[in-house]
């Protein structure tokens, strides 16, 4: 009886102990669920939920993805870039997404110095809920389901949530302006170039060039028209990625595909270059920043004789 009695306590203790648990978890779990990271696709999954025609699809990374914001102009828009997205992801989205161009319409295909040495995505979890669960490399059923419903279990979605709440209280020198942004650059600069190292050891280059070819070449059987960009960034990301680097990590594999399509390159471009207060950090458009580069890509875009069904 005394076994029993024994038993019947540690059951109560274990079903506490649970219950404490799961009602410390619970916060975490919305904490998670509620930070920016994790819901960076909220645009593309409102698309994804109300479709509607579009004049402009834009692909790439996070300068594409903060790069352009065309409402101002009256065109209706799909911003298909994600942080650190690979060039097989923006194959995959336009796959996806790509129907609900309008005839004439254009896919702007952003080009970055990490594009040809970027080959594994960051965070499979941007893709879950807007690719179909097929489209999804590597896919794992129990991470899949976990992402979705226990996100505050996933190491690294609670490290980029707690990150964000964070980020104000990074120590000066990381902070991306510091030096004039100087400091900041030079780490990019540093990271881009041991990506690209990594990617020539792995041979992704090649792969990531062709990726960027068949996605021309998809877009013309499409009748899609294809327009690639390079956005603006400020003078002291510049410095770090002069011609010779840029040939080397980007132009240079450009060049060896020889594509039909315009290149509108607005790297250096002089009405950026020096504005600081168009940026949020030496790499990235601000609102106000995104605003104007739109209106120029806009404008440039017409004068080409593009939009003119728009």
């Amino acid at each position: 009886m005394l076994k029993g009695f024994a038993m019947v306590r540690l059951f109560i203790k274990l079903t506490i102990i649970i219950g404490v648990v799961i009602l410390l978890f619970m916060p975490i779990n919305q904490f998670v669920k509620d930070s920016y990271d994790y819901n960076i696709d909220h645009d593309i999954l409102a698309f994804k939920k109300e479709p509607h025609p579009v004049d402009i699809i834009n692909l790439g990374a996070s300068h594409s993805m903060y790069g352009y914001y065309f409402k101002p102009t009256g065109l209706s828009h799909l911003d298909l870039a994600l942080p650190s997205q690979t060039i097989q992801y923006d194959s995959k989205l336009l796959k996806e997404y790509g129907e609900h161009l309008k005839p004439g319409g254009v896919v702007l295909v952003s080009i970055s110095q990490m594009t040809f040495a970027n080959s594994e995505a960051k965070n499979i979890g941007n893709y879950y809920r807007i690719l179909d669960q097929s489209d999804i490399e590597p896919y794992n059923i129990i991470d899949y389901y976990t992402y979705l419903k226990l996100p505050g279990t996933n190491t690294a979605s609670l490290s980029s949530a707690i990150t964000g709440k964070l980020k104000d209280l990074r120590w000066n020198s990381h902070q991306p302006w510091s030096n004039n942004g100087k400091d900041y650059s030079e780490r990019k600069y540093e990271k881009i170039e041991e990506q690209y190292q990594e990617a020539i050891e792995n041979n992704n280059i090649e792969p990531n060039v062709k990726q960027l070819e068949e996605i021309v070449d998809y877009c013309s059987e499409k009748g899609y028209q294809v327009v690639l960009t390079m956005e603006p960034v400020h003078q002291s990301y510049q410095e770090n990625f002069n011609e010779e680097v840029m040939n080397r990590l980007v132009f240079q594999h450009l060049e060896a595909l020889n594509l039909d399509v315009p290149f509108l390159n607005y790297m250096s471009d002089q009405r950026f270059l020096n504005k600081k207060e168009y940026f949020i950090d030496p790499d990235h458009l601000n609102s106000e920043g995104r605003k104007k580069f739109s209106w120029i890509v806009y404008e440039e875009l017409k004068r080409m004789g593009y939009l003119t069904k728009s």
